[in-house]
């Protein structure tokens, strides 16, 4: 059964910001409910379905991209649905506010959104705290990025504290340099 057309008006009445939030919680609570791993994609973990690239082996190629886990807040439980792998981030060396708000738009007719968060997030110690308890098998990528108030040409000490506080508890990297 699919939640999506019941669920659908209830986070459209929500900002896409605030449906979001929501979104995380409702999966946090879901994943502690009787049942609920029947509806894990066992399938997908098959290891016919198993490719490996740059010595990292996907249990799948069905990851779970940048942006919806920013806080690393539920990785595990993306991992115990099937997802192959999950990036968590952005992340800055250091807790971010991001970009006021309003800063995620709807673009209904096209089924879209307009992202302009300005990675917000908690911060790269946090977050490396909360990925220590990993406890699924499964990638964890980490996409970080530089803060927003260090000078472009300070940018690669950024890039490093992040990579330093993050290495131990992920798989790979990403650089996201759009902000």
């Amino acid at each position: 059964m699919d939640p999506y057309p019941f669920l659908r008006p209830l986070l459209f009445r929500l900002s896409a910001e605030q449906a979001h939030r929501l979104t995380i919680r409702m999966v946090k609570i879901g994943m502690q409910m009787p049942g609920f791993h029947a509806l894990t994609a066992s399938k997908a973990q098959h290891p016919a379905n198993q490719l490996t690239v740059c010595g990292l082996t996907f249990p799948n190629c069905l990851g779970l991209a940048a942006g919806l886990d920013k806080n690393a807040e539920m990785f595990n439980e993306m991992l115990a649905i099937g997802f192959g792998f999950v990036e968590v981030g952005t992340v800055t060396p250091r807790p971010q506010y991001g970009n006021p708000r309003p800063r995620v738009f709807r673009l209904v007719r096209d089924e879209a959104l307009i992202n302009r968060l300005g990675f917000n997030n908690d911060g790269a110690d946090r977050i490396a705290r909360r990925l220590a308890n990993r406890r699924k098998s499964g990638i964890i990528g980490g996409n970080i990025g530089k803060n927003k108030d260090t000078p472009n040409e300070k940018a690669p000490y950024d890039y490093a504290e992040a990579f330093r506080k993050l290495a131990p508890y992920v798989d790979y990297f990403t650089i996201n340099v759009s902000s």
